[in-house]
């Protein structure tokens, strides 16, 4: 199980990472950032606590961001690592990618992905990076890639960043995912509570359904699949962890100044 979390709009950077500290029952071996900046993808992650991983980047992180998708981990294949820590980014770096989850895939499937990319760790979601990279490379269109990738072995949640600017999601099985919109901007994560606690309280959050791919454009959301949009009707009740966000803390002191 880990934790996935996304952002649009000012400050997105910094919304994802307190989104992913609103999460940490999800998992505390890891964090990791990805973001759009001059037209690149751009990755910084550490096999630690998301705590210490906030404290020693969070004012670091650059405001004008309006992109971003953070990561928590709790390993369920592969060590704790660098290399095991997402996001993932596509040998062609058009993308990055978060996942929660957990999937099996026969060692053909390995084996003919490990043929053709360089890869550099033991995690299946570094193996469905890869996948959907070979998909996105045959059809140009992260869409029609994420839906060729649901029709294989793939399970769980994943998020892409893309380097023209869009957030992606879809999810398959048991892992959930969520998303929310606050005037023009959108917000997504594991949890629902987790973005009403960073975000606001009353915030309606609405669950993609299995199946479903969500798409990020500039504060425009569509959802693609069966089904249509549904609110969710039971969410997680909070984190050990969580600062809530009208108190301040000397523990957390990379926290102060906050404004959504």
């Amino acid at each position: 199980m880990c934790g996935i979390a996304g952002a649009y709009g000012p400050n997105a950077l910094r919304i994802a990472l307190l989104i992913t500290l609103a999460q940490l029952n999800r998992g505390t071996q890891g964090a990791g950032l990805a973001w759009v900046e001059a037209n690149r993808i751009k990755i910084l992650k550490e096999p630690t606590h998301p705590i210490a991983f906030a404290r020693k980047y969070y004012h670091r992180l650059n405001p004008r961001i309006a992109y971003a998708i953070s990561h928590n981990r709790q390993p369920s294949r592969g060590g704790v690592s660098y290399n095991n820590t997402h996001p993932f980014l596509s040998c062609d770096r058009d993308f990055a990618l978060i996942h929660n989850g957990s999937c099996v895939f026969g060692k053909e499937v390995i084996s003919d992905i490990k043929r053709r990319h360089k890869v550099r760790g033991e995690t299946d979601s570094e193996v469905i990076m890869h996948m959907l990279e070979d998909f996105y490379d045959e059809y140009d269109d992260m869409r029609l890639a994420m839906e060729e990738l649901l029709e294989t072995d793939f399970s769980g949640a994943i998020l892409v960043i893309t380097k023209d600017g869009e957030i992606y999601g879809t999810r398959k099985g048991w892992a959930p995912l969520h998303y929310a919109r606050l005037g023009n901007r959108v917000y997504l994560a594991s949890e629902a509570e987790a973005i009403r606690s960073v975000v606001e309280d009353r915030l309606e959050v609405m669950r993609l359904r299995s199946k479903q791919i969500i798409r990020i454009n500039k504060g425009a959301v569509k959802v693609y699949g069966e089904g249509e949009e549904e609110p969710v009707t039971k969410v997680y009740t909070g984190s050990y962890y969580y600062v809530p966000r009208r108190y301040s803390s000397p523990y957390y002191p990379w926290y102060y100044d906050y404004e959504p």
